[in-house]
């Protein structure tokens, strides 16, 4: 049996709450290219969502680092006092 994947859009709601940030944090991400960018859905902009493989691989790659950073937003690495 031959099955067809659709992809699925996620609405800013969803991401946030798969992601765990602020609105903020998430576009600046976005802006700065270290998360997926939205797409619109309509001819103006002004209703956007993301795609659900983005978002997934995007959270797939952070957690594969497992260096207990994102992108420098966290870190956990403490200089050592000399």
């Amino acid at each position: 049996m031959n099955e067809t994947t659709v992809p699925a859009l996620l609405r800013l709601p969803a991401v946030l709450a798969r992601v765990g940030v602020s609105k903020s944090t998430l576009y600046r991400w976005s802006r700065a290219g270290q998360f997926p960018r939205p797409r619109s859905l309509t001819a103006i902009g002004s209703t956007v969502a993301w795609s659900a493989a983005e978002v997934d691989a995007w959270i797939t790659s952070k957690l594969a680092a497992n260096d207990g950073t994102f992108d420098g937003t966290f870190n956990t690495q403490h200089p050592k006092i000399a």
